[in-house]
């Protein structure tokens, strides 16, 4: 069995992959951010279900862009994408909305939008772009 990785399966090279990553990444965590402090700010939901809202929001945006412009990964069936990319967002929405309340109530930054940006930054480089890049739209 070759162990060595064969990058030429995927349709966008890593560092095009990565740059068009951190555009969709942006993009979803505007309407993340957004989503949250609507949530919070005008609706008067608690900030830990609001991160949770906005995530998803974001979730759904990020596999659209991931799917279509980011990994170009449109022959792949969609059904078996969207079960990867719900499994990693899985794991995603638990890391930010942990991260943001650990931050927020133990770390003691001041105001939950911090707290948020600290963490989505974490998340995104470190668990969404590999997860998405190597297991969801491989």
């Amino acid at each position: 069995m070759d162990m060595t990785m064969n990058t030429s399966r995927f349709k966008v090279p890593l560092i095009t992959s990565f740059l068009r990553y951190n555009v969709s990444a942006s993009t979803a965590s505007i309407c993340d951010f957004l989503m949250l402090v609507f949530c919070s700010e005008i609706l008067g939901i608690y900030y830990v279900i609001s991160t949770f809202l906005g995530a998803s929001t974001g979730a759904t945006i990020a596999f659209v862009l991931g799917r279509n412009w980011t990994f170009i990964s449109k022959d792949g069936k969609v059904s078996s994408q969207g079960l990867r990319f719900l499994f990693v967002v899985g794991g995603s929405i638990m890391l930010n909305t942990l991260g943001v309340w650990l931050f927020t109530e133990y770390f003691q930054v001041p105001h939950y939008t911090i707290s948020k940006v600290m963490v989505a930054v974490m998340v995104g480089v470190f668990y969404n772009f590999p997860m998405q890049r190597y297991f969801v739209f491989k």
